[in-house]
């Protein structure tokens, strides 16, 4: 292997594939990277064998093959460097020979026959999806993923396909979001989990104009223009989502996103040291937000429009203040019936989004 590319881009594409390679591994090939070099590109794979990442750059090649090289360390090297260049090289016993400027370094490798391959996904279901409204998805559900696993099916986010539309959903048990897209016409239906560290690394994909999903029965591809994540699903029974959705309100708020945040961000800084908790209830045309804490007490006031009786709830206002940070909208919906059950976020002007947030006791 013999070839030449450009620094940033190779840095870049470190960024990417080395957070896949397992930094603890009784495997030590699993703690490298694979390069490859091909006719006119560099491919660069990382994997901890759940989860495969893989990007490929533009470069001069003067010999193809392939060798493998310690994930940090080339990460580490390659992002301290200055120079617009760099020159890698194969060497013997497995190493890696790179030369930027005047710097030059000899790097122990292993065997890139001894790499794992990227598995095959048996899909039937294959989806293509603007990478855009793709990323927009992930955000808009990620922060419900439950980050225990005590229960490992709620560690991922689902995705459905029923033939036209896909759904993406989250839930950690005390908030549940799922987001809805008109993607095509057509398809298998199929569903999965996906575990969080690979949306994570989707997160980090070069962008692109469109993503492929496959999605298989044990496996999940996502596909970009020169990058893709291949991943092992969460298998298990997901949770029967639907019954927590409320079909029915008494009570509806409808408020500016921006004057609701700001004033429950500023009621926040107070309620951190009591479990988060702040209270609403509406006055008029009002909605008056307190809170009580080691620091002291606060109270807001924001305009509403509303429909229903008054009603006093309370809530974690950090599971509040995610919804309001990832709402493509100027204004938040939020439907309730009474103080114990759960209440619904959507955007006030669309239909595709929901988040379902159990209240806390008063």
């Amino acid at each position: 292997m013999k070839l030449q590319c450009n620094r940033k881009q190779l840095d870049d594409a470190l960024s990417v594939v080395a957070q896949a390679a397992a930094s603890r591994s009784t495997l030590p090939i699993l703690s490298h990277l694979y390069l490859e070099a091909q006719d006119d590109s560099l491919r660069l794979l990382g994997s901890d064998l759940e989860q495969w990442v893989e990007c490929r750059i533009p470069a001069i090649v003067g010999e193809t093959g392939a060798t493998t090289v310690s994930a940090k360390l080339l990460a580490d090297l390659i992002g301290s460097l200055s120079t617009e260049e760099v020159n890698l090289e194969t060497g013997e016993r497995n190493q890696l020979l790179l030369q930027a400027g005047d710097s030059r370094y000899q790097l122990v490798g292993l065997p890139a026959d001894q790499y794992p391959p990227v598995p095959e996904v048996e899909s039937s279901t294959q989806l293509v999806v603007p990478a855009q409204l793709f990323r927009e998805m992930v955000d808009s559900v990620e922060f419900a993923v439950s980050r225990e696993e005590v229960r490992l099916t709620l560690t991922g986010i689902r995705m459905e396909y029923d033939g036209s539309n896909l759904r993406l959903v989250a839930t950690d048990t005390h908030r549940l979001a799922v987001r809805d897209a008109q993607i095509g016409d057509g398809g298998e239906p199929a569903s999965a989990i996906v575990p969080l560290k690979a949306i994570y690394l989707l997160q980090k994909l070069p962008t692109s104009d469109t993503i492929t999903m496959q999605l298989g029965t044990h496996r999940a591809a996502f596909l970009g223009e020169n990058a893709s994540v291949v991943t092992q699903l969460i298998e298990g029974q997901y949770p029967n989502y639907q019954r927590v959705i409320p079909q029915e309100y008494t009570r509806r708020w409808v408020l500016m996103v921006d004057e609701f945040r700001n004033a429950l961000r500023r009621a926040y800084l107070i309620a951190k040291s009591n479990a988060n908790k702040v209270y609403l209830r509406t006055e008029g045309e009002k909605l008056v937000i307190t809170a009580q804490g080691d620091a002291g007490e606060a109270k807001e006031a924001v305009d509403l429009v509303r429909e229903g009786d008054d009603l006093e709830i309370a809530f974690n206002a950090k599971y509040i203040l995610d919804v309001l940070d990832v709402l493509e909208s100027e204004g938040v919906a939020v439907e309730l019936t009474e103080a114990l059950r759960p209440a619904v976020f959507k955007p006030a002007d669309r239909g595709d989004y929901l988040c379902v947030i159990m209240p806390m006791a008063l």
